[in-house]
């Protein structure tokens, strides 16, 4: 009798919804294993760093993390430097287009014309654990050298201003990849 009415008490008992994020993360560890730490939000710049496999972690500085600005490990830096505006946040809406032009310079000093090419093609929702969190869906060409290197269609949380997923192809290896984040902090 007494098993029956602590079974009853813990069905009778109020379930606990599942809290998810809320806010900007500091951490966010995604479905391939790479995590990056945020370093540093200021305005839709964001600068992280992520390990890279056999050498010094990355210190990466982007715009909405779509559009690299630059690139350190170490003493080495790679420059992007962009002489098409950079689109804001607010100009990310479905069926916004752009193509946006500029070099990348790496530690050599040689600058290569570097360009992205893309479309925010809908809102939808990707899942971090039980959550669910609103993403714009942003299909994206990157061409180095007026040649394509990578094919990506990234999900790009605006209220978190981070990619919660990426699916891609690089053009030189042929193969194509994804990660989805699975923890966020």
């Amino acid at each position: 009798m007494k098993w029956i009415l602590m079974a009853l008490a813990v069905m009778a008992s109020p379930v606990h919804a599942q809290e998810c994020f809320t806010g900007k993360p500091t951490k966010v560890a995604y479905s391939d294993g790479h995590v990056i730490t945020v370093i540093q939000r200021h305005g839709d710049d964001l600068t992280y760093t992520m390990p890279h496999e056999g050498f010094q972690d990355l210190v990466m500085k982007t715009h909405l993390m779509l559009f690299p600005k630059q690139i350190r490990a170490g003493e080495r830096s790679t420059e992007y430097r962009w002489t098409s505006r950079l689109p804001k946040l607010r100009d990310m809406v479905p069926g916004f287009r752009f193509d946006i032009k500029g070099t990348m310079k790496s530690g050599d000093g040689v600058a290569l014309p570097y360009r992205h090419v893309g479309e925010v093609l809908r809102e939808d929702v990707v899942k971090v654990g039980g959550c669910s969190f609103a993403v714009l869906v942003v299909a994206m060409d990157t061409y180095l050298n007026d040649e394509i290197i990578i094919r990506a269609t990234n999900y790009l949380s605006p209220d978190m201003t981070v990619l919660l997923k990426s699916e891609f192809v690089r053009k030189s290896a042929g193969r194509q990849a994804e990660y989805t984040a699975v923890s966020l902090q």
